[in-house]
């Protein structure tokens, strides 16, 4: 009961920062979706220790789609990079942990996208300390 009370005001959150991210600047918006796709692994985890693992691919994939955005707006922007680092990093820490969870044959989807989120970390953190790029003028 507590679990699925728990789940219940997880996914309640996670509408809440949808909600939220779709009316940020784009300064916010990296930020917001990273966080968006830490909360959902929790939701994740929550289908296919239901036994709902359909969904809980559904929402793997979800993640995958938020941290996209995430990444992608991080480096775009160069706005709140270590915090959606951090999100990102710690999504990665918590799908990795889920996935030793999981029945043998749904580990591997989860895995791919657990090595995609590990990338968007790598890349978000180098991005943080490479100097920004200059524009060159071509006469």
């Amino acid at each position: 009961l507590l679990l699925a009370l728990a789940a219940r005001a997880e996914q309640k959150a996670v509408d809440q920062l949808k909600t939220e991210a779709e009316h940020a600047s784009a300064d916010q918006q990296g930020r917001l979706y990273a966080e968006i796709a830490e909360k959902l692994v929790a939701v994740a985890d929550k289908q296919f220790t239901d036994g709902e693992s359909v969904k809980g691919h559904a929402i793997v994939q979800e993640i995958l789609q938020y941290a996209t955005k995430a990444h992608d707006l991080a480096i775009e922007t160069r706005k709140k990079m270590k915090e959606t680092e951090k999100s990102l990093r710690e999504c990665h820490r918590r799908l990795e942990n889920m996935k030793r969870t999981l029945a043998a044959e749904d580990r591997p989807a989860v895995e791919a996208v657990e090595k995609q989120l590990e990338k968007f970390t790598e890349d978000v953190l180098e991005a943080m300390f490479a100097p920004p790029e200059k524009k060159k003028d071509h006469k």
